[in-house]
This record gives structure tokens, sequence and C-alpha cells, in this order.
């Protein structure tokens, strides 16, 4: 049963991308993109369960299902507490950044503002386009009747408690959103992938002990990407060269990754060949290329092969601490007669090593 309409939200950035590209525009339309600060931790309590009960009302549900359902809503609001240094808190607004209730809480709440809000703004001209994506917002105004300062204003006033960053276009009318850089032209906007300034050109390295479908599924996404997304020749020549130059880095040969591309580019899209489902799954922990010898003996069987690792970042950040009473490492010494310094490395504990030089200073043997 769909409770919300979801009218203004997108998916994914390729809907996005395959939606403005169609758009025509003129010279009086802009560019802005919003992004909501600190959305889970400022959505109002009341606001929510009002929400809650608007969308409930639009259902088949009968008044005594959707009283119930608004009781067991309240009760988990009121039960919103927070840890922090051994003190519990209670916050007076928001959801659980970590509860997988936020999500739907936060919808409630957002679509229940747009279908006020966003449909008169878009029925009268004012903005020619709106899509949101979690909380990053798209908006493509008409400066005819509305300038990006008023459309900031009447934003901002739908809701004492929430606020909105807003970016302009640049003066070469590009703007980036999620993760694609829109440029509006005179007639229609282009679409070309971004990479923020704090990306790295790290991938698991091609020599690494994963299997190969794992060390693979980065240039598999960033490939599919590049076939699918609407963008200019010139945009999509300069990210294959960044995919190659960052298979180049992490030890991949440059065949392979040409191999694939061209593997995915002669793929049929939007067909799918339904499968039997394996009755049932195992697991195998990959030690290495000589567990696929074992794993290959199921593979016309009715079993599943699926794989794990044991060095997980889970298990290193759950590892009990210990403190080390006897060290080994780099050590500095100062002499406090002539104030020189002497730093040295050692593989024993630094009680050993530290015995060791005070006994050639006794003995002047350094």
């Amino acid at each position: 049963m769909e409770i919300l309409p979801n009218t203004y939200n997108i998916k994914n950035s390729l809907e996005i991308a395959q939606e403005i590209t169609k758009l025509h525009t003129n010279k009086c339309m802009k560019l802005i993109t919003l992004d909501i600060k600190d959305l889970y931790t400022n959505l109002p309590t009341t606001g929510i369960i009002k929400a809650t009960k608007f969308w409930l009302h639009n259902t088949p549900l009968n008044i005594h299902e959707n009283k119930q359902i608004i009781t067991i809503l309240e009760t988990i609001m009121e039960q919103n507490y927070f840890q922090y240094n051994d003190n519990f808190y209670k916050p007076h607004k928001g959801v659980a950044m970590g509860s997988p209730l936020s999500g739907t809480l936060a919808e409630f709440y957002l679509q229940r503002i747009q279908n006020r809000y966003i449909k008169q703004w878009l029925d009268s001209n004012e903005i020619y386009y709106y899509k949101r994506y979690v909380d990053d917002i798209i908006i493509l105004i008409n400066t005819q009747k509305i300038q990006e300062e008023q459309l900031l204003t009447n934003i901002n006033s739908i809701d004492k408690h929430l606020s909105f960053n807003v970016t302009k276009e640049d003066n070469n009318n590009k703007i980036n959103f999620l993760d694609f850089t829109l440029t509006r032209n005179k007639y229609n906007i282009q679409v070309n992938i971004h990479r923020k300034k704090t990306s790295t050109d790290t991938v698991i390295h091609y020599l690494s002990n994963h299997r190969i479908e794992r060390k693979m599924a980065a240039f598999r996404y960033y490939i599919n990407r590049l076939l699918t997304l609407p963008q200019t020749q010139e945009g999509r020549n300069a990210e294959w060269a960044t995919t190659l130059n960052l298979a180049k880095n992490n030890g991949f040969p440059i065949e392979k990754i040409t191999r694939l591309k061209t593997q995915l580019a002669t793929r049929p899209r939007g067909e799918h060949t339904p499968q039997d489902n394996p009755k049932k799954w195992t697991t195998f922990t990959y030690y290495g290329p000589a567990v696929r010898k074992i794993t290959n003996l199921f593979k016309n069987s009715t079993i599943g092969i699926a794989f794990r690792s044991n060095d997980t970042i889970f298990k290193e950040i759950t590892k009990k601490k210990y403190e080390q009473i006897n060290p080994s490492g780099i050590y500095e010494i100062k002499c406090n007669t002539c104030n020189k310094v002497y730093i040295g490395q050692f593989g024993r504990g630094i009680n050993t090593r530290y015995k060791e030089q005070i006994r050639y200073i006794k003995t002047n043997n350094p």
C-alpha cells in the first residue's frame, strides 16, 4: 500500500539527469540548489504526527487502524533518548539518525510541506522545476516572477524548524548537484559528472587479496554511469580518461578496464532474464583464488555461493583496546647539560632500550 505520492522525489541522480536534460530553458531561468540543514535533528515531533495523520487519512485504513498507528508513533517519539558520556538525554525535537523509521517520518513531514507550498509555486510559474533527493533540492526558477533571495526567504518562512543553505549558478551558468554538474545553456541544460575536491583516486588495489568481482565493482559502477548518463561527448571523454587514470594508479591492467567497458556497452539494457533462485545459500571465507577450486564444485548445483571476509572494518573498530606497558617504537632523549637531542628507533621494549642507553652513558660507550 502506497501512502506517499512521491511527486517531487527522485530515486537517484540518473533519474533527475534524464528529466532535466529534457527541459527547455530561456534566459529568464536560473538553477539553484538547496540543502536542508540538520534535517533529522530539527524535525518537530508534533509536525510529524500531524503529517502522518494527514497521509493516513488518504488510505483505505479504517479509523481504528489509523488511531492505533498514531498511538504507536506517539509512543516511539516520546521514547526518543540518546546517550553521551554515560549520560542520557531526551531532545525536545528531532528523530534519531540511526533509526530505520526516521527516513519514513522525514518523508511524511517534508512531502506534506511540498504538497501545500511547492504545488502552488509551480502553478504560478514562479518555479518551473522542483525535485528533492533526501535533503538536497534542485530548483529551476523564473526570474521574471521571483528572484533567488525572495524564493529563499519564502522557503525559510514555511517552517521555523527547518533552514536551508542555498547555492547559485557560477559565472558560467554551472551548478553542482549530487554527483554531476549542470550547465544551463540558452535552450537546454547539459549534464556532466562531477567529483568533489575531497575525492581520491583510490579503490581496492588490483593486487589485493580480494575476489575479482569485488575489485571490479567500482569500475563497473563508474562505467555504467558513464554510459547511461545523458552527458556531452566532451564530458564522456573526460570521464573515461579519469577512469583509466584511476585504474592505472591502482594497478589495474588498462585492457581489462577497456574490455569491461565494451561488455557493458554491448549488453542489452532494460532486459532481464528471470532465473531460478538457488534453494540454499552458503558462505565461504575468501582467503585467495584457491578458494574457487572448492566453490566451483557447486556451479551446477542448487546451492548459491557467497564470499565473506574476516578482516572487516567492523571487527577493527570493535577490537578491545589494551595498553602496552612496555611498547616499542621511536624515542627521543635530551641531554640536560648541552640540550642536544638523540632520536632512535627500536624493536624491543622502551624499558629495555632506556636501560641500555643509561648504561652506555655511565660507561662512556655510546
